[in-house]
């Protein structure tokens, strides 16, 4: 093989150099591409635990009210019961409360994946403290008993309002029980 002349020396040189630079800028691109992917898995990764965290603050947050509704079951009654037994409060609480039965709809019963629910749709007029006075004696916790829609207005006579509210009622049908709150052992 001949000797190189300084010429070509130099051109050899150079084009060694140009393909040391190329290698170099495309090895330093795939670098800041694994960097950025690196950094966009571990920000992923501490969005995920943040999240998780949230669960178990939930979790450790609803354990009082877990408990709660261990210690206070939803009824065991037919559909047919429960919507009575709701009708029933219904009546007593707005007698006691001297207001007088507009309108009242019985609603279907409704099956969920916790329980039963019987429902009124109820239009009730009379003074707007008997309707607070009806909506507190009826809203106890123990009654698994809750107001849905509530719409107040005023009433021909100014010191009377009318009340239309939807009222539901939970209970257990059958031999149905809540999901338990006990893990299985293995």
């Amino acid at each position: 093989m001949r000797r190189l002349a300084p010429s070509e020396k130099r051109l050899f040189l150079i084009l060694c150099g140009a393909v040391f630079v190329a290698l170099n800028m495309f090895g330093f691109r795939a670098f800041l591409q694994a960097r950025s992917g690196i950094h966009k898995a571990v920000l992923s990764s501490k969005e995920e635990l943040a999240a998780d965290r949230r669960w178990v603050e939930v979790a450790e947050t609803l354990a009082a009210a877990r408990s709660w509704i261990d210690a206070h079951p939803m009824e065991n009654m037919p559909p047919d019961e429960a919507s009575a037994a709701l009708l029933k409060s219904e009546r007593e609480e707005a007698e006691k409360a001297g207001l007088r039965i507009v309108e009242e709809n019985l609603l279907p019963v409704e099956e969920g994946p916790y329980g039963s629910t019987a429902a009124v749709s109820a239009k009730l007029s009379g003074p707007f403290q008997g309707v607070v006075k009806m909506l507190f004696a009826l809203q106890t916790p123990a009654a698994w008993l809750s107001v849905e829609k509530l719409t107040l207005r005023s009433d021909a006579e100014p010191p009377n309002v009318v009340a239309e509210m939807e009222l539901k009622r939970y209970f257990q049908s059958g031999s149905r029980q809540p999901p338990s709150s006990a893990t299985a052992t293995p």
